[in-house]
């Protein structure tokens, strides 16, 4: 599953193009879930062509507990054996290919992300919260709880002040071919019993999380803006959290032994606390760095820990998940020049897969977690200048039939990797899935291979083939078109000596 990865170089051209597709539903996630139209009529909803947005609600089961009402911690009354239900509302996102449901009151989160056209969910949401490392000293609220998907944390580290506070909610605009809505909070809170080393007080800090569903698309688009509207400038942290279990039953989401990280990483840091995951991995001459090698597999992580991309992720603009269990994954595509930071989570595999989230109060669960930052680690905070906003675009998008991602743009996930001096191993995911492009390949200029290829939605692409013996050279180049000629995606690998 560890494979050999060639050295890359790398340049996209990305131009969408819109195609209208039809309208159908499919079940979400293990929340109990009612929906009722929200602006389109019933009639509306299932027109050819149109995405649609839907209120909705969720319905979690938690260990019962309370809070003070001035700062959000624990009070003496959580005796962890008591379960009872939270409803939250909800709204869904969805097109012919993916089912997104948001929850902005817990935290202003993507929760579900269901591929439709295999039916499996690609995030992980926990069917049982339960309060943990209450009075540790770890978190903001000196306590936390997973629910799980994808959500913003800001200002402070780990997880923020904001995982499970109310955000708002608003529709952006509302098309056939595209709906926008955005959560958005203002971070005036001031926690005078927050753990000493999260000292950043209110900072005034706006935080808007745009996300965007178009026809045709098998991906969801988010942009994170960040604004300081003070005169002075404001430190702060800012990481996008990701609980990661693609291919998953959408009643029981939750990674299994076939995971495998996929990131454009060579090395990792340890922090020295964590020696139960550093002892799976070789040293390197820095000190707390590794090879990123046997982590990659969910399978080889003994226990919890925690591990940061070192130094970043070189150059690249992709990470996330493949479940090789069914060769589905789920990818982050953004530029991580604005996010240098990766940081790797799991709870272990044994335990955390072992563990009956229904039955106990453990809070081992079995899913991947990766982050993006805007520092490279925790606790490594930059400044927002004055008058001054940061955006960070991000697009997520379900992946198959791909055992491994070396290049990706705004429309493709691709896997193209040397086997040999004379055999590449080529395989596509199109966002837009159903698109017909024309498929070329050259060793420095000098063209072999060019098949017009259909997209397939359930399995993805294959345009693996053999490179003449005749043909010497040292970079290999992959071109996708559109059928009129249009360039959408360009990438190379440099070919070995011994390849």
């Amino acid at each position: 599953m560890n494979r050999q990865r060639p050295v890359i170089i790398f340049n996209t051209t990305s131009q969408p193009v819109m195609v209208l597709l039809l309208i159908t539903l499919a079940a979400c996630s293990n929340a109990t879930e009612t929906a009722t139209p929200a602006i389109a009529s019933e009639a509306e909803s299932v027109i050819d062509d149109q995405v649609s947005l839907s209120e909705s609600s969720v319905t979690w089961q938690i260990y019962q507990y309370e809070l003070s009402e001035d700062n959000g911690i624990l009070t003496g009354s959580y005796d962890g054996q008591t379960k009872v239900e939270q409803t939250h509302k909800s709204w869904i996102l969805e097109n012919k290919y993916l089912k997104v449901t948001l929850v902005p009151e817990m935290g202003g989160r993507i929760l579900s992300l269901i591929y439709k056209p295999t039916g499996h969910e690609e995030l992980y949401q926990n069917p049982v919260g339960v309060p943990y490392q209450i009075d540790t000293g770890i978190f903001y609220y000196d306590w936390l709880m997973v629910y799980g998907g994808i959500f913003p944390t800001f200002p402070e580290p780990e997880h923020g002040k904001t995982w499970f506070q109310p955000w708002e909610f608003e529709i952006v605009s509302q098309s056939d071919e595209e709906v926008v809505v955005a959560m958005s909070f203002t971070d005036d809170i001031d926690n005078p019993k927050a753990p000493g080393q999260y000292d950043l007080g209110a900072t005034g800090l706006e935080l808007m999380y745009t996300i965007s569903l178009k026809a045709g698309r098998a991906a969801v688009d988010t942009k994170v803006t960040i604004r300081n509207p003070s005169d002075d400038a404001v430190a702060y942290e800012y990481w996008t959290n990701t609980t990661l279990a693609p291919g998953s039953d959408p009643l029981e989401p939750k990674t299994t032994a076939g995971a495998e990280i996929v990131a454009p990483v060579e090395m990792i840091k340890i922090p020295s606390y964590w020696q139960g995951i550093a002892a799976q991995e070789d040293k390197t001459g820095l000190n707390d760095v590794y090879e990123f090698s046997n982590l990659r597999s969910f399978a080889n992580w003994p226990d919890m820990g925690i591990a940061y991309a070192f130094p970043d992720m070189m150059g690249q603009n992709f990470w996330g998940v493949i479940n090789h269990d069914n060769n589905e994954g789920i990818f982050r595509i953004a530029d991580n020049t604005l996010t240098p930071g990766l940081k790797l989570w799991t709870w272990g595999y044994p335990h955390s897969t072992s563990v009956d989230p229904h039955a106990t109060a453990d809070e081992a669960r079995p899913y991947i977690e990766l982050w993006a930052g805007v520092t490279r680690e925790f606790w490594q905070r930059t400044e927002l200048s004055a008058n001054d906003q940061l955006q960070i675009e991000e697009t997520y998008s379900p992946s198959v039939g791909l055992v491994n991602v070396t290049h990706a743009n705004n429309d493709f996930l691709v896997n193209l990797t040397p086997t040999s001096s004379t055999a590449i191993e080529c395989q596509l995911f199109g966002i837009y899935p159903e698109k017909t492009v024309i498929v070329s390949m050259n060793v420095d200029g000098a063209g072999f291979y060019e098949e017009t290829i259909d997209g397939d939605p359930k399995t993805g692409n294959r345009c693996s083939t053999e490179i003449p013996d005749t043909f010497s050279g040292e970079t290999l180049n992959l071109l996708i078109k559109s059928e009129d000629g249009e360039l959408l995606f360009e990438s190379a690998v440099e070919l070995s000596p011994d390849q």
